[in-house]
């Protein structure tokens, strides 16, 4: 069973077109936020255990992963940004830190 991200999700979770400061995103700082959306997404399906969770997302990121990676890598973020998804717990507060 794949991971079944929202096509709005998956895509949000990679528009970092953040106006301002900031740096380039790498490629580690997109699979961050990759998984951590993945992980809020899985959650609200009441899919709460690490390794189906991990499962799941290597699944997504196998299928879709580097198309995802290309719309993330080198746009522009902020170290802010990047603190505030860490601490997201919903997909709401994700888009609204890569605002």
């Amino acid at each position: 069973m794949g991971l079944r991200i929202p096509d709005r999700a998956a895509l949000v979770c990679f528009a970092l077109a953040i106006a301002g400061c900031g740096h380039a995103a790498t490629r580690a700082e997109c699979d961050e936020i990759f998984d951590k959306s993945a992980e809020i997404e899985l959650r609200s399906q009441n899919v709460t255990d690490p390794a189906e969770i991990q499962k799941r997302t290597a699944a997504v990121r196998a299928a879709r992963g580097e198309e995802l990676t290309k719309k993330c890598v080198g746009r522009r973020i902020t170290k802010g940004a990047l603190e505030c998804v860490r601490k997201a717990t919903t997909a709401e507060q994700v888009d609204r830190c890569l605002e």
